[in-house]
């Protein structure tokens, strides 16, 4: 996760600048929010790319009609938010930590594939330089 505020539901509807859907839609930004979403649009194209907080799973092509929930849980059954099912206000403390053990979990996965990708960069490095020696 880029920041850990967007735990928070309020500071993952700050994100949505320029979302498609009006408040009398299914798919609006509360809802989204509440399913765990924040906006990664970059411009109008993409007006409607939105990323799960805790899972990571980004997810474009949004229609009016949408359950954020029910599209959350197709295409991220094993989310730990989406498991859970509730909205943040309703969690219980065992269950939040919970979430923030995912997380905690999730972003050491994150940076040791960040690790493994500067290793092995630096390695095709030194490889090239080696042959390039012969």
């Amino acid at each position: 996760m880029e920041n850990p505020s967007l735990f928070m539901v309020e500071e993952r509807v700050k994100t949505f600048k320029i979302w498609p859907f009006s408040d009398k839609n299914r798919c609006n930004i509360r809802n989204m929010a509440e399913a765990g979403f924040y906006s990664v649009a970059t411009g109008e194209k993409d007006a409607d790319a939105a990323k799960c907080f805790l899972c990571g799973k980004e997810l474009d092509g949004w229609e009016s009609t949408d359950d954020p929930w029910e599209e959350h849980k197709s295409h991220a059954a094993r989310c730990a938010f989406v498991q859970l099912g509730k909205k943040h206000d309703d969690l219980l403390l065992p269950e939040y930590l919970s979430i923030v053990k995912q997380y905690m979990i999730n972003d050491i996965k994150r940076m040791a594939d960040l690790a493994k990708e500067a290793i092995a960069h630096k390695q095709e490095e030194v490889r090239r330089r080696c042959v390039g020696r012969k």
